[in-house]
């Protein structure tokens, strides 16, 4: 990641052209042990269980038996095509055209932001696409946030907004435009390659597809319906982004969330545009493979590229997080085009190039208001691969002053660009609760809305679990083999780049890949999701990998490889393995499909007119319902405590009627969830108890259960009008 010199010399120039022939024709040894190594890696990867939950007599499911589908096509697309009807494909139509409109303006306000500040000069058309994709997109976001903020979450301002990007976009496109640069390198031109036909890019077609159709389906994942959609749908209904004092998480960045509450305000339909949102989400893994195209034909070959972007859109934990609508997959992109910036920065020679650090320190912090890890995982290492960029000149001179001067400057200007990627959230943050950094380090700051026990609680949550030498080296061996949305190609052709052309780049990446992983063994709670947003530079590294020589001995068995591994992880996403599957079925049928609504949620939406309000205890997942609800998330106050602590049943019901709360749900297998031995934990106040003394005080009165459904649904019992009906004293 450090800039070459200028000038090289003839010495270091005559290693570079050893290096290079060596990795053309590498000894036959090395080709053999490369190829047992990978045999080896395939078949512990294939008999890798997968986390698929089946009857016991069946026993574990593996990777194996997941590519035996492949012979089970027939079933396996007509599962696809299940519903199919011309009204289920006119509801994709209506997504589809709204998801373009907002992605083309989104685009175009990127474009006119490179072009403003004479970026689009320094930069190949690939990557100004790809780089005004990501600065648009985050701009939509930004502009979402002010003027929800200013509650003028309007579909007219929206269309202003849309107008005035085209109308300036037309006026800049009229004017001389210098044609844009061509890619440079500056290392020996690579060997031919049998991935150098642009013809392979098409194998990523079939993705791309399986991904927007899979994100436009209703979504499943807990934390999906917990807030990154319901946080958007709550800013939709209140006509403003404020506080939610009973959603922790709707309080963090969420730079991603509001492109669903564009969604939601340009269709005027929070279910519709919530499932906008999820699409434009899964944008973001088609924009990084597109990204690794052009870092490929930048930095080492177009083969590099290609290879490297089929790779990393085929990763099932790319597609499952982008179908999912999970925000990895653009926290991803935004990590590697910051990267991407960084390392144009580095190898250019342009007066200009400084430009290139606003565009980095913009993409940075965009992935901030994505997730606030960004901080550690993609700001700090940029931030020191610029310093010491910066320093390298200097220090060859002898000149310590002239080089912290010289840092200085680069450094100031790419934070400085980050703070406008993400400050507007951290603005909010502070004025909203005293905390930029909500909910994090509430001990430094005035956080109103934290109290000691509830940081402590979110505190030991969210820390890692122990510091055993062996839990590293089981995360580590998750990360290469066992985590199970891993690809076949990913580690095997990641480690062959270490011996390829570019070693000095590829170790680069690779102490970026290991930074990464221990950042987040020391400081996240371990979730394999947590660390999905460096997948981008680990298939970099598989393209540099699958590269590395072709000579006929790797040229053949390196196509079947990618070939097979290609085939392996689309039959994987495309099997149910990863989810639901039935790309074309009827939304409103997958609506209220009993497989993913809790059918209590579905009870409360088919008695709407009846349903005043619901109070959820346990439950902390409402995107569903279609009533007026209060919940709370298990790290915010229990609702139901507040209501019901140190009252009488009559003061309860009183409570109640007062919040206009008609029915009480508790999910009493939520309640048992977060009480189970390493999890979150939940207030003791809930217990079966207290709402059979409310029962028997004839302030609820419990429902039939459903489908022997453990949980519980009470109605709130109006109160008599004689007070000696209901047994109180004057």
């Amino acid at each position: 990641m450090t800039r070459r010199r200028p000038q090289q010399s003839d010495q270091s120039a005559n290693r570079s052209r050893i290096a290079g022939a060596i990795a053309r024709k590498p000894p036959v040894a090395a080709l053999v042990v490369a190829w047992f190594a990978i045999a080896a890696y395939l078949v512990a990867f294939y008999w890798t269980a997968l986390p698929i939950v089946v009857p016991e007599s069946q026993g574990v499911i593996r990777r194996i038996d997941v590519l035996w589908t492949v012979f089970l096509g027939d079933q396996t697309v007509a599962y696809w095509f299940e519903g199919v009807s011309a009204n289920s494909l006119f509801q994709r139509g209506q997504i589809l055209v709204t998801v373009t409109a907002i992605f083309l303006v989104a685009c175009t306000a990127g474009w006119i932001s490179l072009r403003a500040v004479g970026l689009d000069r320094q930069l190949t058309r690939l990557e100004c696409f790809v780089f005004a994709a990501g600065v648009g997109l985050n701009l939509v976001s930004l502009a979402t946030l002010a003027l929800g903020l200013a509650g003028a979450m309007h579909r007219w301002m929206f269309a202003a907004l849309a107008a005035a990007i085209v109308a300036s976009a037309v006026a800049m496109a009229r004017r001389a435009r210098t044609p844009p640069a061509k890619p440079a390198s500056d290392h020996l031109p690579p060997p031919a390659s049998v991935f150098s036909n642009p013809l392979w890019l098409w194998a990523g077609l079939p993705f791309v597809v399986v991904l927007v159709l899979g994100a436009m389906l209703p979504p499943v994942d807990f934390d999906v319906r917990e807030y990154h959609l319901q946080a958007p749908k709550e800013f939709y209904q209140n006509g403003r982004i404020e506080f939610l004092p009973h959603n922790i998480y709707a309080n963090m960045p969420l730079g991603t969330e509001m492109l669903s509450l564009a969604g939601m305000i340009v269709c005027d339909d929070w279910w519709l545009g919530a499932l906008v949102g999820k699409t434009l989400i899964a944008l973001y893994a088609p924009l990084a493979a597109l990204a690794l195209l052009a870092a490929g034909r930048r930095f080492d070959s177009p083969a590099t590229g290609i290879v490297a972007a089929l790779v990393y859109i085929s990763i099932p934990w790319i597609a499952w997080v982008s179908m999912q609508g999970l925000v990895e997959g653009a926290f991803a992109y935004y990590l590697f085009a910051a990267l991407l910036a960084v390392m144009l920065w580095q190898a250019s020679d342009d007066l200009r190039r400084q430009r290139l650090l606003w565009l980095a320190g913009f993409l940075a912090g965009a992935a901030v208001s994505t997730k606030y890890p960004a901080v550690l995982f993609s700001v700090l290492p940029l931030a020191a691969a610029i310093a010491y960029t910066s320093l390298q000149p200097a220090r060859d001179q002898q000149a310590p002053r002239r080089s912290w001067l010289q840092m200085i400057r680069p450094l100031a200007m790419f934070l400085l660009f980050v703070a406008l990627g993400c400050g507007l959230w951290l603005g909010k943050n502070a004025a909203t609760t005293g905390n930029p950094v909500y909910p994090l380090m509430a001990d430094a700051f005035d956080s109103r809305t934290r109290t000691e026990e509830k940081n402590a609680q979110w505190t030991a949550a969210h820390e890692p679990p122990n510091w055993q030498v062996t839990d590293l080296a089981q995360r580590g061996a998750g990360i290469a083999l066992t985590s199970p949305w891993l690809s076949p190609l990913l580690m095997p052709l990641a480690v062959l780049a270490l011996l390829g052309r570019r070693r000095r780049m590829a170790c680069w990446l690779a102490a970026y890949l290991a930074f990464v992983f221990l950042g987040w063994w020391f400081f996240t709670h371990r979730i394999d999701r947590f660390w999905v947003p460096v997948l981008p530079v680990a298939a970099y590294l598989a393209g540099m990998g699958a590269t590395w020589t072709d000579v006929r001995a790797w040229r053949v068995p390196g196509v079947v490889l990618v070939v097979f591994g290609l085939i392996s992880n689309f039959v994987l996403i495309t099997s149910g393995a990863l989810g639901d599957h039935r790309y074309f079925a009827d939304l409103y049928v997958l609506r209220v499909d009993p497989a993913r609504v809790d059918p209590w949620h579905q009870y409360l939406n088919d008695r709407a007119d009846e349903v005043t309000g619901v109070l959820l205890v346990g439950d902390a997942q409402p995107f569903d319902l279609e009533v007026p609800v209060l919940y709370n998330t298990v790290f915010d106050d229990n609702l139901f405590e507040t209501i019901a602590s140190g009252r009488t049943p009559e003061q309860v019901r009183d409570a109640l009627h007062q919040q206009n709360i008609s029915h009480v749900y508790v999910s009493w297998r939520e309640v048992a969830r977060y009480r189970s031995p390493g999890n979150y934990g939940f207030t003791r106040f809930v217990e079966p108890g207290m709402f059979d003394a409310l029962e028997q005080a004839g302030v609820l009165a419990a429902l039939p259960s459903i489908e022997d459904n453990p949980n519980a649904m009470y109605r709130v019992v109006p109160a008599s009008p004689n007070p000696a009906d209901r047994g109180e004293s004057r």
